[in-house]
């Protein structure tokens, strides 16, 4: 009996080896016939995407339901297309797909290279500095292992990608060090073969790194930085396969850069040279070199010229068809306000408010889209990790079980199938488990979401309602004064007046504390060379608060004469905060009295700021969840829910802190710390 089953089973061991082979073979030739096509298709689509974009996006996705290309590699096509078009979030969350997975990577190393620094740019661009961190990082762990000319060229750019988020984070020493390994290893390769595409990458990064500097005010520092980029753009300029228009472009850049470099370190003849050497060129005349120059004018505070301006660089942004966002309103209409405001034109001021008090509603239902579709994805992502580990598992499975059929298969195939049964339930157990924690952490992570879109949306809809309100103001006061035949008491224009600039204050008031937002997550130390008194603090915050003109309480400030001190700090930041808790109290206060007590703790050698008042209080478990950005205990009081949040952030980084005494029961008491330093 064993004999004869032992005759039959070398010839099915045999065949069963000859279908695997057969099916092996048959996919490879599909795939070879796929590879022949692919370059053919690439070249196709590429050229589509620079003359005609909607007609790139209807070929990938023909090609994707033919199977023709892959799901990654058409990921990362559709995000070029969107990229094209300038929309930038819509190409984000397509790169991101086309990175779920190693396909693209497997496939073409320099795509998958080039997806991390695009990603790695729209990130930074967003004002999502920790997330392009992360991206450029996992980008780096595998590009500098590729030791060929290509991955040195690729591992350069992308470290430069780290060095940029990490300046923007704070982190200079390590900027410092990301900067310099990338710049000597381009200028390497640049030596070592200069064409074209190493010497304008080089001068690529160097401009961007001096741009690092100037964006986080560090002018001294990017003034070391100018004498390299003279020399990377200097040997790019000096190519003959340098096109004109790029020569122009990246002078005219350096240019602004010089001039603003130089006119932040006191050398202000230099600067005029270099401002007016990049109004000599042809590119300061175009789309692009128009708004580096608003861009400049603005970090220069000439807010008349930049106001002269203005109407032209809003017609150019329009033209890009660049859709609502909180990065279109912080990046190009909200300096277009300050220039207005500053340079004292308040009709075209009023003007740029109702536009950005209208924009609120478009910007609110354009981000939750984006945001539900790029949940979406983080969920696809973690179905296809799922898939992948599930294919691995069953192909472990499949040649484990091959093995054992093939030697075993006559003597222990009842064992065989108890154990399958009895690991098969322990998996399908583990599995549930598996489950279940993921559903629980999906379902938190939803929670958070969804409470992280309701505070936004509160945010946007105080700042439409407080933005309104003193606009319906000027407006009604504006009609009356240009009414024909309205004769006004000189008492009646002194009130008018006076309620004008009352509502203009506040309007101002407001976008200051829109600006203000964006620096509640800086890490960058606030400069501290003032050498003030304590007392001249409080009594600049009391005078530039709503507390000194509040009928509605009395107000005292207190202070021990030792208290009274010098110390060396800054003095407007300083003011800022105290005055942001002044105006809480003066805010939550209805009736009774509000104190500012200056006192010192010789221990922790700290100046100690106490705001006391006599309104609703705080419960202490809410101690630091009052300092959460658009956070309001009670939405019966009128606020944006971001001033402690604000104040908290000046404190930290003038070296102090502000929280809350959750001793105190009669109210709440604030208390705000400065170093102690003369």
């Amino acid at each position: 009996m064993t004999r004869n089953r032992t005759r039959y089973f070398l010839p099915i061991l045999c065949i069963s080896l000859l279908l695997i082979l057969c099916a092996c073979a048959e996919r490879s030739n599909v795939i070879s016939g796929q590879s022949n096509t692919s370059d053919q298709q690439d070249s196709l689509i590429q050229a589509l995407i620079d003359e005609n974009p909607d007609r790139a996006l209807t070929l990938v996705d023909s090609l994707t339901q033919l199977h023709q290309i892959p799901e990654a590699k058409a990921d990362f096509f559709r995000g070029q297309t969107h990229y094209r078009l300038g929309q930038e979030l819509t190409a984000e969350l397509y790169y991101k797909r086309s990175l779920t997975d190693d396909a693209l990577y497997q496939e073409n190393p320099p795509t998958y290279y080039y997806v991390i620094d695009q990603l790695s740019t729209i990130l930074t661009r967003k004002g999502d500095q920790d997330g392009a961190l992360t991206i450029s990082t996992k980008g780096y762990a595998i590009v500098k292992n590729d030791t060929t000319q290509t991955g040195r060229f690729w591992t350069a750019i992308i470290l430069h990608d780290i060095g940029y988020s990490q300046m923007q984070l704070g982190h200079k020493e390590q900027a410092e060090k990301s900067f310099m390994e990338a710049w000597n290893s381009l200028k390497g390769l640049v030596n070592e073969s200069p064409t074209f595409d190493h010497l304008h990458m080089w001068s690529r990064i160097t401009y961007n790194i001096i741009d690092a500097y100037t964006s986080t005010e560090q002018f001294k520092e990017a003034d070391t930085w100018l004498q390299q980029g003279d020399e990377a753009i200097g040997r790019m300029t000096a190519s003959p396969d340098c096109p004109t228009a790029t020569a122009e472009e990246y002078i005219a850049g350096l240019n602004t850069h010089k001039a603003l470099v130089y006119l932040k370190t006191g050398r202000r003849a230099e600067a005029e040279k270099a401002y007016q050497r990049f109004l000599g060129t042809t590119y300061s005349k175009t789309g692009s070199g128009t708004i580096e120059h608003c861009e400049y004018l603005e970090l220069a505070g000439r807010w008349k010229e930049m106001a002269d301006l203005t109407p032209k660089v809003d017609s150019i942004v329009q033209s890009w068809g660049t859709p609502p966002s909180l990065y279109y309103l912080k990046s190009y209409l909200t300096p277009y306000l300050k220039a207005y405001i500053y340079s004292g034109r308040h009709h075209e001021a009023l003007q740029m408010s109702e536009r950005l008090v209208n924009l609120t509603d478009s910007i609110y239902n354009y981000e939750r889209q984006h945001n539900a579709a790029e949940l979406a994805i983080m969920y696809e992502t973690q179905e296809k990790e799922k898939q992948i580990a599930e294919q691995q598992t069953m192909l472990k499975n499949q040649r484990y079980f091959a093995v054992l059929i093939a030697i075993l298969i006559m003597l222990i195939s009842f064992v065989i199938i108890t154990l399958l049964r009895l690991r098969n339930a322990k998996r399908l157990s583990e599995k549930n488990q598996e489950l279940e924690e993921k559903n629980r952490e999906l379902t938190i992570a939803n929670e958070r979401a969804e409470e992280s879109s309701r505070m936004k949306t509160d945010f946007i809809q105080q700042i439409s309602h407080e933005i309104r309100t003193p606009l319906n103001i000027l407006s009604g006061f504006t009609q009356v004064l240009t009414a024909p035949k309205v004769e006004l008491t000189d008492e009646e224009r002194k009130d008018i007046n006076t309620r004008i600039n009352t509502n203009t204050t506040r309007i101002t008031e407001l976008v200051n504390k829109m600006l203000e937002l964006s620096y509640i997550h800086s890490k960058t130390v606030i400069e501290r060379t003032d050498e003030v008194t304590t007392v001249q603090i409080a009594a600049q915050a009391t005078e530039n608060s709503d507390i000194s003109h509040a009928t509605h309480l009395i107000y005292k400030l207190e202070f021990d004469p030792a208290a009274d001190k010098m110390i060396r700090t800054n003095a407007e930041s300083a003011a800022r905060a105290l005055t942001l808790l002044l105006n809480n109290a003066a805010k939550f206060t209805k009736e009774g009295g509000a104190e500012l007590r200056i006192t010192l703790d010789e221990t922790r050698k700290m100046v100690v700021y106490t705001v006391t008042d006599t309104g609703i209080g705080i419960p202490p478990e809410e101690a630091e969840h009052i300092f959460e950005e658009f956070l309001q205990l009670d939405n019966y009081y009128d606020g944006t829910g971001i001033g402690l949040s604000v104040a908290r952030s000046i404190a930290h980084r003038l070296g102090g802190d502000i929280y809350l005494d959750t001793t105190y029961q009669g109210g709440a008491r604030f208390v705000f710390t400065l170093p102690d330093e003369a």
